[in-house]
């Protein structure tokens, strides 16, 4: 080959420079036809886009996006409504209404625990610190106690707002200002006013009183006290309402 081309070149090399140059043209042309048809098929691909599973794609995607432009719908419009009801009724709560009758339960719910103890006390403790002497009136027992819990002080500090108790009562005799008496001091053993109270109450040892004429060791109670100081607090009523004597 190297010798034809050597031959060709020195008799006729006009002729082999064309056949030279013939044959880099054909290998160009070549290797160009060869991109031109791939160039071709990734045209005719980028025609087609997008196919048909994109296509089918791509209109599921714009219903998508159609559907979330129109939300919320009818149905889900109606649920936001009364959702949004529900959560402002939540935030109401409890309503006028329901916080009338919860203020009137916790009212009934503590007559009853006052009844109770009131029920408890008489049954259980009549003639302990007292003794039924025309009207109803402490014994020595008694009288230790309402000194020792300094309970004449207690009163007057709040003797305004345990009249004030008593009026509510609207008592009518003498009797239901004695009986209203120990209702209105029960029910303030839960206020800070009786804080005093319940510390001496818990930190006063067991004591030996007379017990039906038996001496007999006691524990005396927050309810005890409220006995104790029920019938000064009857007599402090009776002093400002003679009338009812």
């Amino acid at each position: 080959m190297e010798t034809l081309l050597d031959f060709l070149m020195e008799k006729w090399p006009i002729l082999a420079l064309l056949m030279f140059t013939m044959v880099i043209t054909a290998v160009v042309v070549w290797i160009a036809s060869g991109w031109y048809h791939r160039f071709i098929k990734v045209e005719e691909k980028t025609n087609k886009l997008p196919c048909e599973k994109q296509e089918e794609l791509h209109h599921r995607v714009t219903k998508v996006e159609d559907d979330f432009e129109n939300l919320p719908c009818e149905k889900h419009e109606e649920v936001c409504q009364r959702f949004v009801k529900t959560e402002e009724k939540v935030e109401n709560l409890p309503c006028e209404k329901h916080e009338d009758i919860f203020h009137q339960i916790k009212e009934e719910l503590v007559a009853i625990r006052t009844s109770l103890n009131m029920i408890n006390m008489i049954i259980t403790k009549p003639d302990t610190f007292a003794y039924k002497f025309s009207p109803r009136e402490l014994n020595e027992t008694g009288r230790q106690l309402f000194a020792e819990i300094d309970g004449q002080r207690f009163l007057e500090e709040n003797k305004d707002r345990f009249i004030k108790g008593i009026d509510d009562k609207m008592p009518k005799t003498a009797l239901d200002v004695e009986e209203s008496a120990v209702d209105v001091l029960v029910s303030f053993v839960d206020d800070d006013i009786f804080i005093g109270m319940k510390k001496w109450v818990y930190k006063c040892p067991d004591r030996k009183i007379l017990i039906d004429g038996i001496e007999k060791n006691y524990s005396v109670t927050i309810y005890d006290v409220c006995f104790v100081l029920s019938l000064p607090l009857r007599n402090m009523y009776l002093e400002l309402h003679p009338e009812l004597e």
